[in-house]
């Protein structure tokens, strides 16, 4: 590793030292030489990422498994449980990216491992700027790759924060009891379709039956306090007798 990096990002830490702390960027290094680790920990530090360490392969699947890390730096020489086996071993316990390091500049070895299904394959030595630059392409993939966490509708202005079940209303931000937002987002998933009883209580609750059905009908009187202007009169949460209810998406 060569080179030195200067870069404005908060630093990360060694969660080797303070164990598990919030969640942000994670990094596992598996690497038998202590020295090799405790410089991949001060390069990853300093550009923001929390860090942690292995010297083995039994050392990296137990950490793997307390931590769950969001990217591997995966060294294949390594004594007992070699990179291959730990990558395999691994493999049992995460879907976590991982990028081979390795002294050996061999194509047989960077075809084995992107074939293998490590993500990259970095040959020692390599400048630290380097190494950064591959570790945000994955990052940045994986944030393309996940699931939209929001849904929005442009036609009544209404946008529903999946992970802080939070609603904005026409520019009012409006906070919703926990079951009360779970059907909501029910139906905004299935929006504007209408949405059976049953279906509304299979997903927010896994059954089905007359305890469940009430609570519907509570949970949207909620919601349309919360939600329309005239709660009497609903205009976004429609029913229809017998059939379920939909949100009413398309505006007026």
């Amino acid at each position: 590793m060569t080179g030195s990096l200067s870069l404005s990002s908060a630093p990360g830490i060694d969660l080797d030292q303070i164990g598990l702390g919030e969640e942000r960027r994670r990094v596992l290094i598996i690497d038998d030489e202590p020295q090799s680790v405790f410089l991949l920990k001060s390069i990853l530090m300093k550009a923001g990422f929390d860090v942690l360490g292995a010297c083995s392969g039994e050392e990296a699947i137990q950490k793997c498994v307390q931590v769950s890390p969001d990217v591997i730096l995966l060294d294949l020489m390594m004594p007992e449980m070699d990179g291959w086996e730990t990558y395999r071993h691994l493999r049992e316990v995460t879907e976590a990216p991982v990028i081979i390091i390795s002294a050996l500049d061999s194509k047989d070895l960077v075809v084995r491992g992107i074939e293998g299904g490590a993500e990259d394959y970095l040959t020692k030595p390599f400048h630290a700027a380097e190494l950064i630059a591959r570790i945000n392409r994955l990052f940045t993939r994986k944030r393309q790759d996940q699931p939209a966490r929001s849904l929005y509708f442009p036609k009544v202005d209404m946008r529903l924060d999946l992970d802080t079940c939070e609603v904005k209303l026409r520019g009012k931000t409006i906070y919703l009891p926990g079951k009360a937002f779970e059907v909501l987002a029910v139906l905004a998933r299935n929006a504007p379709r209408m949405v059976t009883d049953e279906a509304i209580a299979m997903e927010v609750w896994g059954t089905d039956n007359d305890r469940t059905q009430n609570r519907i009908k509570h949970l949207i009187f909620i919601l349309r306090q919360n939600l329309e202007e005239k709660p009497s009169n609903p205009l976004l949460i429609i029913n229809r007798g017998g059939m379920g209810y939909r949100l009413a998406t398309e505006g007026s």
